[in-house]
Formats: structure tokens, sequence, C-alpha cells
């Protein structure tokens, strides 16, 4: 298919589309987050901040492009079709026998790929983008989070952090807690500060030891330490995940397999089987705008004599499509529905809408 000269050329119109409104939008959104910025980024060193910010835009960007794919994509395909149909191309096209199911099919293929190469990238890596955007975020806005609770399974520890500075990522009054196998406590550890090392860990600064048996009874008397080096399972991510006080606020970037293992730690709690169901239906989501859509810009003889007219039903039908997800998944979270019914309706609803209209138009 994709090797004829109409295939080529509509794949070309559509992906330079595509990819340029992904770097506007990115160029945009940068622009105006750095004016807003601004201020500290003075205060804070330029050359440091400006690291900082870079990194922090190399984790945001990718994470805010993910959530703009399913529109940029019906955008992209609407500028092609519009355009073709302005220069009489799709005429032209349908007077020789060319259906416009044959014009728009290389737009389906790529919107497909890039539907599978966005789903993959946020499975990879969406975690670690959505952690190291806010993270730095942190950073960048010299933020200070107190009374944090960590849980180092790896090694049987709780930390406990009075005081935690982002930007230069120290501790003040840290609480480390033991524990031997069984449970009990094993040994203390309550330091004055504490930093990461380079190689992973921990350093802990004016440190006091305490030992404890596996019944809980101290077996000698507290040790001061000046410092002491700590081998622990987790990093500076850990304590942005750990400060974060809405679980939900980066769910559309968890894992599949975070999601099932949320699952099965509160199966009476929907949230997550909703939230599970409606990502892999999300998959979906480019492809059933692009059916909803392309009708509504250039499939009915009403719509191609009124751009404006085809442009305003594709926007109230995407709106209508995340409008219908936003309904079912408060719905599915409140126990109304059914998750697995909450996260895939909307899908199968707007899929079937989009079929139908793709069916009627004019070819």
């Amino acid at each position: 298919m994709v090797f004829k000269r109409i295939d080529r050329y509509v794949s070309w119109g559509f992906l330079a589309r595509f990819f340029g409104g992904m770097f506007l939008i990115a160029a945009l959104y940068a622009s105006f987050d750095v004016l807003k910025r601004l201020e500290e980024l003075q205060q804070g060193g330029l050359r440091r901040s400006l690291a900082t910010l870079a990194a922090y835009y190399g984790y945001l960007l990718p994470a805010f492009l993910l959530e703009v794919v399913p529109g940029l994509i019906l955008v992209s395909a609407g500028l092609v079709l519009v355009r073709m149909a302005k220069q009489r191309e799709l005429l032209a096209l349908k007077a020789s026998g060319t259906s416009l199911y044959r014009v728009t099919a290389p737009i389906f293929f790529w919107t497909a790929a890039i539907s599978a190469l966005a789903f993959g990238v946020r499975e990879v890596a969406g975690p670690e983008l959505a952690h190291g955007s806010k993270m730095l975020g942190r950073v960048l806005d010299d933020k200070v989070e107190r009374q944090i609770l960590l849980r180092d399974p790896v090694s049987n520890r709780k930390l406990f952090i009075g005081q935690y500075d982002f930007s230069h990522r120290t501790m003040d009054y840290v609480w480390v807690l033991e524990f031997h196998p069984g449970g009990s406590l094993s040994r203390t550890m309550l330091a004055d500060s504490a930093e990461w090392l380079p190689e992973g860990g921990l350093l802990l600064k004016t440190v006091q030891v305490r030992e404890f048996d596996p019944a809980g009874a101290p077996t000698a008397e507290p040790v001061l330490l000046q410092q002491k080096e700590l081998e622990v399972g987790l990093g500076p991510l850990d304590v942005v995940q750990a400060a974060e006080q809405d679980g939900g606020a980066m769910v559309t970037m968890r894992r599949l397999k975070e999601l099932r293992v949320g699952i099965g730690q509160y199966p009476g709690v929907p949230y997550f089987r909703v939230a599970f169901h409606s990502r892999l239906a999300s998959f979906f989501s480019p492809i059933i705008l692009l059916l909803l859509g392309v009708p509504c810009l250039v499939g009915f003889e009403r719509s191609v004599n009124s751009r404006f007219l085809g442009v305003v039903l594709s926007i109230l039908l995407a709106g209508g499509l995340y409008a219908l997800t936003f309904v079912f998944s408060s719905m599915g979270n409140s126990g109304t529905l059914h998750a697995v019914l909450a996260g895939w309706l909307p899908t199968i609803m707007s899929g079937a809408a989009g079929l139908w209209l793709f069916e009627s138009m004019l070819t």
C-alpha cells in the first residue's frame, strides 16, 4: 500500500503535519513555561538552572505530547484532506475511480503505527517520565517537602524524612527503621541530615544507632556516629512518588502491570480496574477519532461545502469522546458501573458511531 504514488503523497502530507504540529506544540509549551519560570531561573544561577531546565523538559515534553497524540492525529488528517478537497484533488481521485476509503488508508495505517508507538513509550518509560518531570519541577521551584514516609522492601526498612530539599537533594531529621525477618524492630538510626551518594545509597550524618533483639529489647547503649553510609533500594524518584499526595495524579502514566498490582492489592477498589481497562481501550482512541472526524470534514456534501461546519462537528465529536470517557470512568470509580464496562463502553459506543459515519459518507 505505502509504495503507490497516492499513498506516498498522502503519507508525506499527513506525517509532515503531524510531526510539525508536535514540534510546534512542544516549542510553544516550553516557551510559555520558561517565561513563567524566568524569575526563578535568574535567582537559581543561570548555568545550573538551564541544565536542570533542559533535563526537566526532556522528561516533561514527551509525557505531555503523549496526551495530545489523538487530537493531533485528527488535526493533521483534517489539514491534509481539507487541502486536497479545496484543490479538487479528492474530486479528481473519485472521478478516476479511487474511493475516499482508499485515499484515507495511508492515514489509518500511520495512525495505527503511531498509536502503537505511543502505547509502547507509555508502557516502557511512562512512570519515569512522569516522576522525572515532577522531581525536576520541584527542583526548579525550590520545593521543600515535609514528613515523607518511604518503604524499602529490598532491605526491609522504613525511612521517615522530616524535611526534603528537592533542589539540593538533601534531607533533615531522617529516621531509619530496620526489621528482623519476623517483623520485629532490629535497628533504628536517627540522623540530623542525609544526602544521596553519587553511586547510590544514603550518607547519614550525625547519626544515633541503636540495636534491638528479636524480642524488641535494646541490646546495647545507642552509638553516636559522625556519618554512616547506608545501602538502600530507593532513589530520588521514590521520594517524588511518596511526596505526591494524590496517588491518582499520575495514573495515566502508570504501566499496565502496575495497575494490575493495584487490582490485586485493592480488590475492593474499582479505581485500578477502571484505569487498567481504560488504558487498553485508549489504544483505539486515535483511530476512533479519525472514523468520527474524517466523515465530518470531507465525507458529506454539506461538510465538503462548509469547512467551518466540518471542523466544528469534528471538534464536538472529539470532545464528546473525551466527555464520554470521563463520565463512564467516574461511574466506574464510584461503583455504579462495572469496571470493564466503564473502561470499554466509550470506545465501543464511539467506535460504532464512527463506523456508521464512515460507511455513510460519500466516496
